[in-house]
C-alpha cells in the first residue's frame, strides 16, 4: 500500500505525463473491450437454446451445378429422418424466395409478419417450450391437418395485448387463400427461430409430400446430433444415405452430397466470423502500440530518475522492491485507463449497435456486461504487466558506482545507446504498417464494390414490392367472374399516369438474392439432352414490357415485349448476353427455344409434353446483363418471361422518377392502402445498393479507424523517442556546432537516426501485411491481397509522417545556441 500511495502521489505531480499516458490506454482498452462484446455476443456466446452445439443445419451440395448450399428436397428429408442413426431428430420448414411473407386480416387491415410452416419437431429440436399453451403434435404434420399457430410473445403482446386467455382463440391468415387459424402456444420473451420469426403454422397445410419432385430444393432443415456424434460422422452417415438415395433415381441425382453446418456457424456466416475475427486482431495491435507508447514514456521517465533510484538501492533497496515500485505506478495508469476505455466502450458499443444491428447477426443481444467487464479488467491488469515491465526491469540493473558519479552531461546518451526504446518504435511502426494496409485493402474493396456497374441505371429509380396473396386479387391482365376486378395492369396504369413519373414496370422479384427458388432447369430445342440431373440451369423473371425501359437495361438483339404477348398469345422469353454465351456461343439465339424443368423429349413440337412441363418458348431478344444486387453481384444467366405469361403473387414495382420521388412513393401507398392491400415498403434502389454493400462497408470503416488510430499512436512514439533522444543529446549537438558541423549536419544526424527505425519498420510489417493480407483474401472484392498500389501508398504514407515526427525535433536540435548547450544539464 505504500508503494501504491507513493506512485499515485508522483503520478499526480507530473499531470501531463499521467494524462497522456492513461488517454493512450483508454483508447486501446476501450477498443479491445467494445470488439470483445461484439466478438462475444456474436461468435462466442451460446446460442440460447439447450446444449446449442449439437444442433445443425443440413443442406444439399452439388459441386457439378454450382451450389455450394442448397436447400433439401421433401423426399430427401424424408429418406434422412427415417434411415439416420446419428440424430435425435429433425424438423423442416419452406425456404423458397417469399415463404415467410404472410398477411394477418385485423379490423385496422392487413399486417405483413415473418412466418413459416413449420414440422411439428421444430420446437423439440431447439428444445424450447411454449409459455402458454402447448407446441404443434405430430398430426398437425398430416396434409392439411389442423389449422393450428402458435405465436411469438412480440406478437403476443403486439397484436394480442398480452391476453391470457388467448389459447384457442382464432384469427385470419390471408396469404395464398384465406383461412382462420386457432392459437395453440405463444412462445416465451425472445424466441423468435429462424430469423425474427413472429409467427409458426402447422406444416401440414404446406407439408412434405412423397410425391414432390427430388429436384424442388425447397426445405430448410435443421436436426439435433445425438450424444458424442461428431459433425464429421454425422456428415459421412447422410452422404452413405445420399449415395443409396442416388443410386435409386439415377435420372434425379448427380454427384450429389450432403453438408452437416452447426447452427452457430450457419447464423453467423463465415465471412462475418472471419472479418470479426481479423477486427478483434486489429484492435489487439491497437492495445499493444498503445502499450509501446507508454512503455517508451516510462522508460523517458525512468531514465530522469536513475539518481533516485540509484539513491534508493544505496540505502538498501532489493531489486524486487525497485521493479515492485515501478510496476505500481504503470498498474496503476493500466487501471485508470480501463476505466476510462470501459467508457469509451460502452459509448462505442451503443453507436455500433445502432448503425449496423440490421446487418449483423446476434448484434442486439451485445451488451458491456460482466463478461466484457472483466476482460477489461484482465486486460487493464495485463497491459499494466505488459508496458510496465520493461522500464521496471532496466532500471533495476543500475550500476550503482556508474550512476552515482555521472553528471547529467556524461549521461547524455544517443539513440545508439537505448535500444530497447528504439526496439519499441519499430514494432509499432511495424504494427501501424501492417494495420494501414489492412485497412487500405478494404477501402480499394469497398470502392471496387460501389463503382460496379451492374447493368442498370438505379438513379431515380423506386421500387416496391407488392403482395397479392391476399384473397380477392390477382396478378393476371384479364379478370374473369371467377377471378376479382382489380389486376396488376390497373395499379401500372394509375402509377404510370402520376405526376413525375417517367415509366414503371414490374418485375416477379428483384434479383437481390437469387437461389434455388428462381433458378430452374432448362431444355433447348434440338440439342442433345444432358446427363440426367446436369440439366443447363438459368434464373426465370416474369416481367412487364416497360420493365427493361425502367431499369435502363438495353436491349441487345430482336424485341422488347408487348402487351400482346398475353397468355393466350405464344409463349416467348428474352435471355440475357451471358445466357447467349454460354448456351448458343457463336449464334444467334434469335428464333431459338427452350423449356423450363427439361423435358424427356427436346425435340417434341409445341405443347405440354405428357410429364405436365411447359410448353416450348421462343427467344425474341437479347438484353445487357444485368448483375445481381447482392454483394458479390454476380452475372448469371436470366431468362425473361412476358409477366401475363408467367404471373406471380408478389411482384415488385420499378418507377422511374422524373421529380421528387418521395411524393411518388406517397402516392404508391395510398394507393395500395385504396386496394386494402397490404402496405408496401418503398425503396430506392440506391438503398438497396447501400445496404447490400452495408457490411464490407462497417469492416472498412471499422479497421480504417483503427488504422488511423495505430498511425496517429505511432506517430507520437515516434515524435516521443526522437524529442527525447535529441533532449538528451543536447550537450553533444552543441560541441558539434561548435566545432563547425552545419545546420543541416544536424537535421541530417537526428532525421536519420528516426528514418532508420521507420525503414526497418516498415520492413518488418510488410512481412507482417502479407500475412494478414491473405488471411483477409476472402473479404476482398476484385483486389489481390498483394495489391502493389496499397502497398506502396501505405509506405509512403507512413514514412512521410515519420518524416515529419522526426524533422519537428531535429528542427529544434539544429537551433540550438552552443553556448547555452556546453551549460546544458
Amino acid at each position: 500500500m505504500n508503494d501504491l500511495r507513493y506512485a499515485l502521489r508522483l503520478l499526480l505531480k507530473r499531470p501531463g505525463f499521467s494524462g497522456v499516458a492513461v488517454l493512450t490506454l483508454a483508447l486501446g482498452i476501450g477498443a479491445n473491450t467494445a470488439i470483445f462484446s461484439v466478438v462475444n455476443g456474436v461468435l462466442l456466446k451460446p446460442l440460447p437454446y439447450p446444449e446449442p452445439d449439437r444442433l445443425v443445419m443440413l443442406w444439399e451440395r452439388s459441386p457439378r451445378r454450382g451450389f455450394d448450399r442448397e436447400k433439401v428436397t421433401g423426399p430427401d428429408f424424408l429418406d434422412w429422418r427415417e434411415q439416420n442413426r446419428v440424430f435425435e431428430s429433425m424438423a423442416f420448414w419452406p425456404g423458397w424466395l417469399g415463404a415467410d411473407d404472410f398477411n394477418l386480416v385485423g379490423a385496422d387491415g392487413v399486417e405483413k409478419v415473418k412466418a413459416i410452416y413449420a414440422s411439428s419437431s421444430l420446437f423439440g429440436v431447439l428444445r424450447v417450450k411454449p409459455l402458454l399453451g402447448r407446441a404443434f403434435l405430430p398430426e398437425d404434420d398430416q396434409w392439411h391437418g389442423h389449422r393450428v399457430a402458435v405465436v411469438s410473445h412480440e406478437l403476443w403482446r403486439r397484436r394480442f395485448a398480452a391476453n391470457p386467455d388467448i389459447i384457442g382463440q382464432t384469427f385470419t391468415v390471408d396469404t395464398y387463400g384465406r383461412r382462420d387459424y386457432a392459437i395453440v402456444g405463444v412462445m416465451p420473451p425472445g424466441f423468435r427461430f429462424p430469423d425474427r420469426c413472429d409467427l409458426w403454422l402447422a406444416a401440414g397445410w404446406m407439408g412434405v409430400r412423397l410425391d414432390e419432385r427430388r429436384s424442388a430444393h425447397w426445405h430448410c432443415v435443421i436436426a439435433r446430433l445425438k450424444p458424442g456424434v461428431t459433425l464429421r460422422e454425422a456428415e459421412a452417415e447422410l452422404n452413405t444415405i445420399q449415395g443409396r438415395i442416388e443410386w435409386a433415381h439415377p435420372n434425379d441425382l448427380v454427384g450429389s452430397i450432403v453438408a452437416v453446418v452447426p447452427l452457430l456457424e450457419q447464423t453467423v456466416g463465415r465471412n462475418l466470423r472471419l472479418a470479426l475475427r481479423v477486427l478483434w486482431g486489429v484492435v489487439a495491435c491497437v492495445l499493444l502500440i498503445a502499450c509501446v507508447n507508454v512503455a517508451n514514456l516510462l522508460l523517458a521517465q525512468a531514465a530522469a530518475r536513475q539518481k533516485e533510484i540509484a539513491l534508493r538501492v544505496a540505502l538498501g533497496a532489493g531489486r524486487w522492491r525497485i521493479t515492485r515500485q515501478l510496476l505500481g505506478e504503470s498498474l496503476i495508469l493500466a487501471l485508470l485507463g480501463g476505466a476510462l476505455g470501459t467508457l469509451l466502450a460502452s459509448s462505442g458499443l451503443k453507436l455500433l449497435v445502432a448503425a449496423a444491428s440490421n446487418h449483423i447477426p446476434r448484434l442486439q443481444e451485445v451488451a458491456l456486461d460482466g463478461g466484457a467487464l472483466l476482460f477489461t479488467l484482465c486486460v487493464s491488469l495485463g497491459t499494466g504487466v505488459l508496458f510496465g515491465l520493461a522500464p521496471a526491469w532496466k532500471c533495476s540493473k543500475l550500476d550503482l558506482n556508474e550512476t552515482l558519479k555521472e553528471t547529467s552531461r556524461s549521461a547524455t546518451a544517443g539513440l545508439h545507446r537505448s535500444r530497447l526504446r528504439g526496439v519499441l518504435v519499430v514494432s509499432e511502426i511495424s504494427l501501424s504498417f501492417m494495420l494501414l494496409i489492412g485497412a487500405g485493402l478494404m477501402a480499394r474493396s469497398f470502392l471496387r464494390l460501389i463503382q460496379i456497374d451492374r447493368g442498370f441505371r438505379p438513379d431515380h429509380l423506386l421500387t416496391a414490392q407488392l403482395d397479392f396473396s391476399v384473397s380477392g386479387f390477382t396478378t393476371w391482365i384479364e379478370p374473369t367472374s371467377t377471378r376479382p376486378q382489380v389486376t396488376l395492369q390497373e395499379i401500372l396504369e394509375r402509377i404510370r399516369g402520376g405526376p413525375g413519373v417517367e415509366s414503371v414496370g414490374a418485375v416477379s422479384t428483384l434479383p437481390d438474392n437469387i437461389g434455388a427458388a428462381r433458378t430452374q432447369t432448362i431444355a433447348i430445342e434440338n440439342r442433345s439432352p444432358a446427363t440426367p440431373g446436369e440439366y443447363p440451369t438459368a434464373n426465370f423473371q416474369g416481367v412487364t414490357p416497360d420493365y427493361f425501359r425502367t431499369m435502363g437495361i438495353p436491349l441487345l438483339q430482336g424485341r422488347a415485349f408487348s402487351e400482346s404477348d398475353a397468355y393466350e398469345a405464344p409463349w416467348v422469353v428474352i435471355i440475357n448476353q451471358t445466357m447467349a454465351k454460354r448456351y448458343f456461343p457463336n449464334q444467334n439465339p434469335v428464333g431459338k427455344r427452350l423449356a423450363m424443368g427439361g423435358r424427356k423429349n427436346p425435340g417434341q413440337p409445341d405443347g405440354a409434353d405428357p410429364s405436365g412441363r411447359l410448353p416450348w418458348k421462343e427467344i425474341v431478344g437479347v438484353v445487357a446483363d444485368m448483375k445481381k444486387l447482392s454483394l458479390r453481384a454476380e452475372t448469371v444467366p436470366d431468362v425473361y418471361v412476358p409477366y401475363w405469361q408467367w404471373p406471380m403473387q408478389s411482384p415488385t414495382l420499378v418507377v422511374r422518377a422524373a421529380a421528387n420521388s418521395a411524393n411518388i412513393a406517397a402516392s404508391i401507398r395510398t394507393e395500395m392502402k385504396a386496394k386494402n392491400l397490404p402496405t408496401p415498403t418503398v425503396r430506392t434502389m440506391d438503398e438497396i445498393l447501400s445496404d447490400a454493400v452495408s457490411q464490407p462497408r462497417l469492416q472498412t470503416l471499422l479497421l480504417g479507424l483503427f488504422g488511423m488510430l495505430a498511425l496517429l499512436l505511432a506517430t507520437v512514439g515516434i515524435y516521443g523517442v526522437i524529442a527525447y533522444s535529441a533532449t538528451r543529446r543536447t550537450h553533444e549537438i552543441g560541441i558539434r556546432i561548435a566545432l563547425g558541423a552545419q545546420k543541416w549536419n544536424v537535421l541530417g544526424l537526428v532525421i536519420g537516426q528516426g528514418m532508420s527505425l521507420a525503414l526497418i519498420g516498415v520492413g518488418i510489417g510488410g512481412a507482417a501485411a502479407l500475412a494478414l493480407a491473405r488471411l483477409m483474401s476472402s473479404l476482398l472484392y476484385e483486389v489481390e491481397p498483394t495489391d502493389p498500389p496499397t502497398f506502396v501508398a501505405v509506405s509512403f504514407l507512413l514514412l512521410a509522417i515519420a518524416l515529419f515526427a522526426c524533422w519537428v525535433p531535429a528542427r529544434r536540435a539544429a537551433r540550438i545556441d552552443p553556448m547555452e548547450a556546453l551549460r546544458y544539464e
